[in-house]
């Protein structure tokens, strides 16, 4: 990897760190690229409507899988059990078409020739994730896998449960682990959580928005990254 000039805020945050905490959808991969993941809310929806529920105009419009499948759960535990598997099931085939981020590869083997704990963490079933990183080629580069399971059915703040959960089970302090992530959630998760955050550029998030919460930096690509944390080794080592 060639030298890469690294910009000094950005290197401050990486010499504080010990551990890496990888959003997944979104950030290591494009999980439902292709995926009408509409129709699974409306499959959730359909289940409860057979058995007699009726919800609001709200809720029946609304078209995230994750949001219905909570709500199934609030209507009875069984109907949430149900509305798991259905996500669960569309996760494990959508991981065979996944679309792989760009440099996804090259930033988890930097974090591992630099000695840095790696978790990769997000709201969807472990198995999902475990099958894509042996497909991909990825699994000998990542510690442990935090998924959905990992935090209650009824969380209102999911990923902070998960990140939480990632920086316990990694053992380590949160002020020594980062939150990487292409959404400005993850910045608000890595603000509620007590870890540090670093941004990546991405569909979903435009640099002056990632930048604007808590104190995070931000780089333009996981291939930048790579290169900064192989530049920059980790200060005060385990």
């Amino acid at each position: 990897m060639t030298s890469t000039r690294v910009r000094p805020h950005v290197a401050r945050v990486l010499q504080r760190t010990h551990a890496v905490l990888f959003a997944f959808d979104g950030t290591l991969c494009d999980l439902f690229a292709g995926v009408d993941t509409a129709a699974i809310a409306q499959k959730i929806r359909d289940r409860l409507f057979s058995a007699g529920h009726r919800m609001s105009l709200l809720t029946a419009i609304n078209d995230d899988p994750l949001s219905m499948t909570a709500y199934a759960y609030r209507v009875g535990p069984e109907y949430g059990v149900e509305a798991e598997e259905m996500v669960r099931d569309v996760e494990t085939a959508a991981v065979v078409t996944a679309t792989p981020a760009p440099g996804a590869y090259e930033v988890l083997q930097a974090c591992q020739a630099g000695g840095r704990l790696v978790a990769v963490m997000g709201d969807t079933c472990s198995a999902a994730v475990e099958t894509y990183l042996d497909a991909q080629g990825l699994r000998h580069l990542v510690g442990p896998v935090i998924g959905r399971e990992r935090r209650p059915a009824l969380s209102e703040t999911p990923g902070t449960d998960l990140a939480r959960q990632a920086v316990k089970v990694l053992d380590v302090e949160p002020s020594v682990c980062t939150l990487v992530s292409m959404s400005v959630m993850g910045m608000y998760v890595a603000e509620e959580a007590g870890v540090q955050a670093i941004g990546v550029v991405g569909e979903h998030g435009s640099r002056k928005h990632l930048a604007g919460i808590h104190g995070s930096v931000v780089v333009s690509t996981l291939h930048q990254l790579a290169g900064a944390l192989a530049a920059v080794p980790v200060a005060n080592p385990r």
